[in-house]
């Protein structure tokens, strides 16, 4: 029961009556991009959690005959590389010896990647038009401690390393790090981890935000991220399941709606507009799906990472003196 965006603005434009109009057309489309924000910012949908464990591929990259070194085929489409990857080409004039992996990346002045470097040349003669794939999951490096996120990362969920130290990683804010961890060059085994912006977003193409531990890794491993993903907003079919489809298109057509009302009563579309602002503050002070707030202030100890308790001294009794 997919639907098209062409289909969709056609259903969402009917409720003004002008599905042949052109410029209601327009407007159901600026409503449904609206409505993609709203319910983004509403929850964190089931729907959308995925994790890394899939490879990525990128296409249209210019693989060079006897070098080593591939240009973003498009601003933002390498952001998500990150160090060790391995990586492959699909047949073509091009060729890449196997177990080449990523050895470098460039950014650029806006924090987005604008070419990356390989651990071998490419073989064969150049092809313009070729499909890199990447393989999945994050590699741990000794002495790394930033890495990139997935291109439709939107909100952290867990995390784990799964090839040596095999154990969950609790997620922390920066700000809880910079009250708790005066020392951010300290070396060693990572238990936290969170998600930040070094720039900011309204300056980059992409945002570019990165994944760090509390602790600068000592030891490979590799990390498997769970996390909610953003909508894809400019998809040919309307990214929503079939449960919520026409609930997701029924809220699109309130906008539509809203938006002709503000003509007749300015006032009551003010109300409305202050009251979406009220939301976009809330969303912005909850960063990470972890809402327990009781948990963000727990030890290691508590959470469980070191195995035992540290002391027991029994149940607790509120009468015993």
């Amino acid at each position: 029961m997919s639907m098209t965006l062409v289909s969709a603005k056609i259903y969402v434009a009917r409720v003004l009556g002008g599905a042949s109009s052109q410029e209601t057309l327009d407007a159901a489309g600026e409503a449904i991009t609206r409505g993609y924000s709203d319910w983004q910012d509403k929850k964190f949908w089931m729907f959308l959690r995925k994790d890394t464990s899939a490879t990525t591929s990128v296409i249209g990259c210019t693989a060079t005959g006897a070098s080593a070194v591939v240009n973003a085929p498009t601003a933002g489409a390498f952001d998500f590389v990150n160090i060790g990857q391995t990586v492959t080409i699909a047949a073509g004039t091009a060729t890449l010896a196997a177990g080449t992996t990523v050895l470098s990346f460039v950014r650029g002045s806006d924090g987005v990647i604008t070419s990356i470097t390989l651990s071998n040349s490419f073989g064969g003669t150049t092809n313009a038009n070729a499909t890199l794939t990447f393989s999945a999951d994050i590699p741990i490096i000794v002495g790394v401690n930033e890495y990139n996120l997935p291109l439709d990362y939107s909100v952290g969920s867990t995390a784990k390393f799964f090839s040596n130290l095999k154990r969950t990683l609790i997620w922390r804010t920066q700000e809880y790090w910079d009250r708790v961890q005066p020392d951010e060059s300290l070396t060693g085994m990572a238990s936290e981890f969170t998600t930040y912006n070094p720039v900011s977003e309204a300056t980059q193409n992409f945002g570019e935000t990165r994944l760090k531990f509390d602790r600068v890794p000592d030891a490979t491993d590799t990390l498997r991220l769970r996390y909610y993903r953003a909508f894809n907003t400019t998809g040919t079919n309307i990214d929503m399941p079939n449960g919520v489809l026409y609930k997701f298109l029924d809220y699109c057509r309130s906008l539509c709606l809203e938006a002709k009302r503000a003509k007749d009563s300015p006032g009551d579309y003010r109300d409305s507009v202050l009251d979406a602002q009220e939301q976009a503050a809330q969303n912005d002070e909850q960063p990470n799906s972890e809402t327990d707030v009781d948990e963000c202030i727990k030890s290691q100890h508590e959470m469980g990472m070191s195995g035992t308790p540290l002391w027991r001294n029994g149940d607790f009794d509120q009468y015993f003196s």
